[in-house]
């Protein structure tokens, strides 16, 4: 063999020992790329175990929770309910009032509707209506005074203590306790069963001696006055 074919037969052997040894760097480098998303995958594999673990955790723990609440609501005991019954009614007439009396009677309803009176309690007129004041929206109109008739806020209230009064008077165990005559004779009651009232000075008062709580109602249609009397059972 020549000296110039060694030559060449030399640098054949040298390039495929470089293009060998390339070839060989390419493949493990793909082998470490491999594993590194190998174990890229496995531990995002793992983070979402985990963050799955504690939702589960999580949502049971609340399960367990809301059971708690619902035995506690299952368990809890139910109101007895308050049934009514009406143990006297009473009405008197309006329409003949003027425009400012029935206003008068309308505002002093809507205080006193729906009072509970409880077993050995003592009903007041005046406490619970206090009183009668512009700002309230009461009117001037005509009540008696000294005999007289007088022009001042709230006149009309007293029909509304008499109706009240009348209907206490159907029921034997509320005991009246203070009740007023007027000066004259009213139109809107039977003489001798009218209740005066007058803020301050006199009042109506009722004590329940009955067996149970009971309600009053109050309501007006400008024509009629009616109080009614509930027992609760």
């Amino acid at each position: 063999m020549s000296s110039k074919n060694k030559n060449y037969t030399i640098l054949y052997i040298i390039i495929f020992i470089v293009i060998l040894a390339i070839l060989v760097f390419i493949f493990k480098d793909n082998l470490f790329g491999q594993k590194q998303n190998q174990d890229y995958n496995s531990a995002s594999n793992t983070s979402r175990l985990a963050q799955n673990s504690n939702v589960l955790g999580n949502t049971e723990e609340a399960n367990k929770v809301n059971n708690r609440i619902d035995n506690v609501l299952a368990n809890a005991e139910t109101p007895p309910t308050v049934k009514e019954e009406e143990i006297a009614s009473y009405s008197t007439k309006v329409s003949g009032s003027t425009s400012n009396r029935l206003t008068n009677i309308r505002i002093t309803c809507e205080k006193l509707n729906g009072t509970t009176v409880n077993t050995g309690e003592t009903f007041s007129f005046c406490e619970i209506t206090g009183p009668s004041t512009a700002e309230e929206g009461y009117k001037e109109a005509t009540m008696f005074l000294d005999g007289k008739d007088v022009q001042s806020l709230g006149g009309g209230n007293c029909q509304v203590s008499s109706t009240l009064y009348n209907a206490v008077l159907d029921v034997p165990d509320l005991k009246v306790i203070e009740r007023h005559e007027h000066g004259k004779k009213v139109s809107y009651v039977p003489d001798g069963k009218d209740a005066a009232v007058s803020y301050g000075s006199i009042d109506f008062k009722f004590k329940n001696n009955t067996e149970n709580n009971i309600k009053l109602y109050f309501e007006t249609d400008d024509v009629t006055l009616t109080v009614k009397i509930v027992k609760l059972v």
